[in-house]
């Protein structure tokens, strides 16, 4: 049994790893969450589960790198879920790891970079994919990974779809996209951590289902008996939104967690056919005991129809 620390369980990734490492594994977990933060109380665990969840409350942007390490000790592995502005602080948190002898560290992955190709031929990183790639990139240069006294394992995936939310399409409709499942991905993490010596200092990426929008509405339509009525924009829209953001159309603006002109911005790398990985670079099979959700399975839960 390990001592694992979570940093970010409050969020919706970070809440899908707690609640697989608590029901699948007999590890104890350490919950780093906000002062005021209420969210952690909401996870409903049994008896024996809420013996091995400990929550500390810690503000990690002003806690010392000292604060933190005594925090971390007897732990041996850290999953950073963290995101946003705190995100700021995980390079702080790893160096309290090391102090604390911290074997195994997660950044706060889970996603697929792009770099956006405007129409004047040039490359561009949108502000959130350039916070996460230097995150990642002082995770894994850090003193205590150069020295092998600390591993790590970096996990990417496809965009998480088992979220209510309207979609729209933004370019090519029959384009493939990779999806992962926020579920799946949790037990796919548990299992680098179950087996560390497969996933020791290496870059893995998980995907639950590629498939195109075209796809899912037929599946859509099949599961549900309602025809689906598909919103698709022209991927100019991506073009001119990147120019000037109050170009981002009215129905599309708010309608995620990240910003508009981030959410125009994965939309387009979608309808533009770049937003999957080669076989070769999903690791799906390092862990087959991970079932994966395909869109089919999932609406087939969705609606009742889950013969297993």
């Amino acid at each position: 049994m390990a001592r694992i620390a979570l940093l970010g369980a409050t969020g919706q990734i970070g809440r899908s790893i707690l609640l697989a490492l608590l029901t699948t594994t007999s590890h104890e977990v350490v919950q780093l969450v906000q002062p005021a933060s209420e969210k952690a109380k909401a996870v409903n665990t049994t008896a024996e589960q809420r013996k091995r969840l400990h929550t500390m409350p810690v503000d990690l942007l002003t806690a010392s790198v000292d604060e933190l390490a005594f925090i971390l000790t007897g732990v041996s592995v850290v999953i950073s879920a963290l995101n946003g502005r705190v995100l700021q602080a995980q390079s702080k948190i790893q160096n309290a790891a090391a102090q604390a002898g911290v074997r195994r560290f997660y950044p706060s992955e889970y996603g697929k970079h792009h770099i956006y190709f405007g129409e004047d031929g040039y490359g561009y990183l949108h502000p959130i994919w350039s916070m996460k790639a230097q995150a990642n990139e002082q995770v894994m240069h850090h003193p205590a990974i150069v020295s092998g006294e600390m591993t790590f394992t970096l996990i990417g995936c496809g965009e998480f779809y088992n979220q209510d939310r309207e979609i729209h399409i933004l370019g090519r409709s029959d384009a493939k996209i990779d999806f992962t499942h926020i579920d799946d991905l949790a037990a796919f993490l548990v299992q680098t951590i179950e087996h560390p010596e497969v996933s020791e200092n290496r870059e893995l990426n998980f995907v639950s289902d590629q498939i195109s929008y075209d796809e899912i509405a037929t599946l859509l339509e099949r599961y549900t008996g309602k025809e689906v009525e598909k919103d698709v924009m022209p991927v100019e829209v991506l073009h001119r939104a990147w120019k000037d953001s109050t170009a981002i159309p009215d129905e599309v603006a708010g309608g995620s967690a990240f910003p508009a002109d981030f959410w125009i911005l994965v939309k387009g790398m979608q309808g533009l056919g770049r937003f999957w990985r080669p076989p070769e670079q999903v690791h799906n099979h390092l862990f087959p005991d991970v079932k994966v959700t395909t869109f089919e399975r999932y609406f087939q839960r969705r609606f009742g129809q889950d013969e297993n």
